[in-house]
């Protein structure tokens, strides 16, 4: 097949391979759909030439675009992609109607793709009598410690994370649908509540999510029940499962690791818990 620059867009099929994880995934696909729609707004006109209607302003970078992105759908949703796919291959046919096509499933999938690329990182499931140990971890560990900034972060403490007049429990599923973790704190307080229950059942249904459960340290293992025996259950003050916590994150994020950093966080963090817990006259 041959691409015109000038009189035509005529597009091959080319070669990309992506291997991300699947919210990543979307998010990429947004991005290359959004180039692709803004290349298509800057430069792609269709026009009428000697009684035939061409399409004008194609070139290789709009080529590339199309495939890439095609070749990502397949991998988040084939049929989607088998549509995109078909136009691309058939556009030598009637330029123009194809490229209609095509526009118009980059459209939808910009509206499809979009909420993901504003989703949280963090969903943090807590009682809230445990208030100052929570705020303590998330300003600690992941907003001082990683360097995540607070609109990473959907916790209940903040008032500001539900607006007045929302219902609480719908903002409750789409914040735990729209992020990336749901971090669990385990406490004798957590186990009493019937939300916090809810809230973990929720997240263990859910098939994109990485749940992490950080259980208090005055919370036994063998109190955890089914949780215990099926997710590894962390001690938010076992310094060795916080360090592979950080390590994840880094590499998830890929973020620049400063363990000098972390690791004064970390201390502190460890610290401030047995002080609220009175575990410090037991080291």
């Amino acid at each position: 097949m041959t691409l015109l620059h000038d009189g035509g867009a005529h597009i091959k099929i080319g070669r990309y391979s992506c291997t991300i994880e699947l919210l990543d995934m979307k998010k990429n696909i947004y991005e290359i759909a959004l180039e692709c729609k803004k290349y298509s707004t800057e430069n792609i006109k269709i026009i009428i030439r000697s009684n035939k209607i061409l399409v004008v302003g194609a070139n290789k970078n709009y080529e590339s675009l199309l495939i890439e992105l095609c070749d990502t759908i397949d991998k988040w949703n084939p049929k989607v992609s088998s549509s995109l796919r078909s136009h691309i291959v058939n556009y030598d046919a009637i330029a123009f109607q194809h490229q209609i096509a095509i526009d118009s499933i980059v459209d939808t999938i910009l509206t499809f793709a979009e909420p993901c690329i504003n989703q949280r990182k963090f969903f943090i499931s807590h009682a809230s009598a445990d208030k100052k140990i929570i705020e303590a971890f998330y300003e600690k560990i992941l907003m001082l410690g990683c360097g995540f900034q607070r609109q990473d972060i959907f916790c209940t403490l903040n008032h500001s994370d539900i607006r007045t007049g929302d219902d609480f429990r719908n903002e409750i599923v789409n914040n735990m649908k729209n992020c990336d973790y749901v971090l669990c704190f385990i406490s004798n307080n957590y186990k009493k509540s019937g939300v916090c229950q809810n809230e973990m059942g929720a997240a263990w249904v859910l098939e994109d999510k990485r749940l992490y459960p950080f259980k208090f340290p005055n919370v036994d293992f063998t109190e955890l029940g089914f949780i215990a025996k099926v997710k590894q259950t962390a001690d938010i003050t076992d310094k060795s499962k916080l360090d592979e916590f950080y390590i994840e994150l880094c590499q998830r994020y890929n973020l620049q690791q400063d363990w000098m950093n972390f690791n004064k966080q970390k201390e502190d963090f460890v610290e401030m818990v047995n002080d609220c817990l009175g575990l410090n006259g037991n080291n």
